[in-house]
């Protein structure tokens, strides 16, 4: 596997560092940080997932970071969150799972004032912790979602762009009606005729009442009446 500066240098392709928002440097295998710095300025996502680490020694200054995945390492003791206090400040959201890491390995996240959701999963010291989740809630403040579920233990699901797309839907679709042409009532009601829509009653018990008779059967009603005129 290559390093996490070739990892760095083949995701950048060339681009100016300060307008990469989204950087994925998983599965590097010198397990340290190397290649991101100071100048992803505008960097707001950062995955660093199965690349060996068991520090953040060398984590640079980023602004803009937001959400940041260390899934798949091996941070514990000597992980060094305190560095992400200092040059991660804006953080909101932090992946964590499949670590090595203890409750107080996570001490410092506490003073990541925008840290609002953690996932933890699969860390064994932690699993093994009583009431591990409340005593997480209760170190970190800002924390508002941890491994997927609320304070109270329901869960919480990810927000998606267009989350409100078939609200709309349905509001253009109303005015569709208008605009592209009649509704369904109508084509349904368009079936019949204008005669046969004035006498139309629904069927009740298998047989239509009302139904506008035809030419021939009102003639045919009139036939007795004349033959019976006749042989008077």
């Amino acid at each position: 596997m290559p390093s996490m500066l070739e990892k760095y240098t083949v995701e950048l392709r060339e681009r100016d560092p300060a307008t990469v928002d989204t950087l994925f440097l998983d599965n590097s295998d010198d397990g340290q940080i190397g290649g991101i710095n100071d100048q992803l300025t505008n960097l707001a996502m950062l995955s660093m997932v199965k690349c060996g680490l068991t520090t953040l020694s060398g984590f640079p200054h980023l602004p803009a970071l937001t959400y940041l995945d260390l899934s798949d390492n091996q941070l514990g003791d000597a992980a060094g969150f305190d560095v992400l206090v200092k040059n991660a400040p804006e953080l909101e959201r932090l992946t964590l799972n499949n670590n090595k890491l203890s409750l107080d390995n996570l001490r410092q996240l506490k003073m990541l004032p925008k840290l609002s959701e953690l996932e933890l999963t699969s860390n064994p010291a932690l699993g093994l912790l009583a009431e591990y989740r409340d005593k997480v809630f209760d170190m970190i403040p800002s924390l508002k979602i941890l491994d997927g579920c609320d304070v109270e233990g329901v869960e919480v699901e990810e927000d998606f762009a267009g989350e409100g797309d078939g609200a709309e839907g349905e509001e253009s679709g109303e005015d569709s009606e208008g605009e592209d042409g009649p509704g369904l009532s109508y084509l349904n009601k368009s079936q019949f005729s204008d005669d046969e829509t004035d006498d139309y009653v629904p069927e009740e018990n298998g047989e239509a009442r009302g139904t506008k008779r035809s030419a021939s059967e009102e003639a045919g009603d009139d036939e007795p009446e004349a033959k019976k005129a006749a042989e008077e």
